[in-house]
């Protein structure tokens, strides 16, 4: 099978960057969810979901462009900031718990690329 010249540190960041669109996509869908349930959907819980997803975007491009260890971290930093909007362990339903654990599964393939890029040079 050929790998038509992908190195690991490239193929880390494509996966990292998909992780990161995946991560976006499925915030993003929580948030029609979420609007379409709540007569009163915004809040600070909504107004950190939509930031967190606009900035995997950024950070998806980023590290899919530039791939640097510091991307990568940028992108791990976005997802468990976006965690906060759970709240405390005392509040969680099913749906909390599923949220946990999703992030944590697509945080594995930045940890992987903030493990093998290169650090940046600045």
């Amino acid at each position: 099978m050929e790998d038509h010249g992908r190195t690991p540190d490239n193929r880390a960041a494509l996966i990292a960057s998909i992780a990161l669109l995946l991560f976006s996509a499925l915030t993003g869908l929580a948030l029609v969810g979420w609007f379409h349930r709540n007569d009163q959907p915004w809040s600070w819980k909504s107004v950190l979901a939509a930031g967190c997803a606009l900035l995997a975007v950024t950070t998806s491009a980023l590290v899919w462009k530039t791939p640097t260890r510091n991307h990568a971290v940028l992108g791990i930093i976005v997802m468990l900031v976006s965690l906060a909007r759970i709240g405390s362990p005392a509040e969680w339903t099913w749906v909390s718990f599923a949220l946990v654990a999703v992030t944590f599964v697509l945080l594995m393939p930045l940890v992987h690329a903030a493990i093998v890029l290169r650090p940046d040079d600045g």
